[in-house]
């Protein structure tokens, strides 16, 4: 099976959701230690970040929303329903669904405000860019015999991840807490989805139009 058995993915889970539970209502209801540290990491972060290394990391940001998250999320689908990956594609589109209902929701639960700015919460784009980075590692890379190219593209994953993570901290509607979080859900999701991957999967090997699918 293509996503193994974790023994940690419990936990994983359990810890994710209560750390993003604690962020979540020091946010909401204004802590005046995170407030007053969510008012000036923004500014400190335009300060210590030059402009040049600011727009190197713009384009993966990019892939972390909007068309750019839409185009990177089909590619994914179209070439592993191609492949015969029919079961994780299945999978990669339910949890990219499942993923858009819970930001989405949270988004609207959660209402922060730093320096009279709305601030979106929790991040968008870290919550998505650690979906769509978990299922090239889980997916994709595992399938590269060499292990130089799976070291290449786990190099330009994590660059991707830290610098999607930057520019959502310099971003005047978001901050620190709302980047952290967004990231922090994301795992919690998951791990659920993934271990919905493990129970299901067999069971959609033996549908009709999944039965010749690696899984």
């Amino acid at each position: 099976m293509i996503i193994a058995k974790s023994r940690t993915r419990f936990v994983t889970m359990v810890v994710s959701l209560i750390l993003f539970i604690m962020i979540s209502i020091l946010t909401y209801h204004n802590s005046g230690l995170l407030h007053s540290l969510m008012r000036i990491d923004h500014s400190i972060a335009q300060t210590v970040i030059p402009n040049w290394l600011e727009n190197f990391l713009k384009p993966f940001y990019f892939f972390s929303h909007g068309f750019g998250l839409f185009f990177i999320s089909f590619l994914i689908i179209f070439f592993l329903w191609g492949f015969k990956f029919k079961i994780p594609a299945t999978w990669v589109l339910i949890t990219n669904v499942g993923g858009f209902l819970i930001i989405n929701i949270a988004s609207l639960l959660f209402k922060s405000k730093i320096n009279d700015v709305q601030v979106v919460y929790p991040a968008h784009s870290t919550f998505y860019m650690t979906l769509l980075i978990s299922y090239f590692l889980l997916i994709i890379v595992p399938e590269i015999y060499r292990s130089s190219f799976q070291f290449i593209l786990q190099t330009i994953l994590l660059l991707g991840w830290v610098a999607t993570f930057i520019i959502t901290v310099l971003l005047p509607d978001y901050n620190f807490a709302s980047a952290l979080a967004g990231w922090l859900l994301a795992l919690v999701w998951l791990q659920f989805s993934e271990n919905g991957y493990r129970v299901y999967a067999p069971d959609f090997y033996r549908r009709k139009g999944f039965s010749n699918s690696w899984y």
